[in-house]
């Protein structure tokens, strides 16, 4: 950003200040006279600072946690949106947890056979489970 950023606004009775806030990411427009940063304040509340070339003033806007994600996928780097907002899921199908309880010489056997095969527990319970799936559905 060209300028430096010092703005305060009040808005519906909170405050929201560049100075004291953390900045997590800048934006710049390629083809527009805009410039845009996001910050988090002291406690937790994100919001949207843009400064138009073209203007005497400039904005706050406050933002959700879930825009203020959107904004960074958008304009920073993943690691930078990972590190405010936790890792990411891969694309493709959505991942579930189950809990599931055996006994611990099974759970022992099962360490074993993974570490074998350098995967972890997870990956070749994962593995047995798909290919039991794929028996069940072609004995059908």
């Amino acid at each position: 950003m060209t300028n430096e950023i010092r703005c305060k606004r009040i808005i519906d009775g909170k405050t929201y200040n560049t100075e004291t806030a953390t900045l997590l990411g800048q934006w710049e427009a390629d083809d527009a006279p805009i410039e845009e940063a996001l910050f988090k304040t002291r406690h937790g509340a994100y919001f949207i600072y843009v400064f138009l070339d073209t203007e005497p003033d400039e904005w706050v806007t406050p933002l959700t946690a879930a825009e203020a994600q959107s904004w960074m996928e958008e304009h920073c780097r993943p690691e930078l949106t990972e590190a405010e907002f936790g890792e990411m899921p891969e694309a493709g199908d959505p991942e579930a947890r189950i809990t599931l309880r055996i006994p611990e010489t099974l759970r022992k056997r099962i360490a074993a056979i993974a570490e074998q095969r350098k995967q972890s527990v997870n990956a070749w319970i994962q593995r047995c489970l798909e290919r039991s799936a794929e028996e069940a559905e072609t004995a059908q």
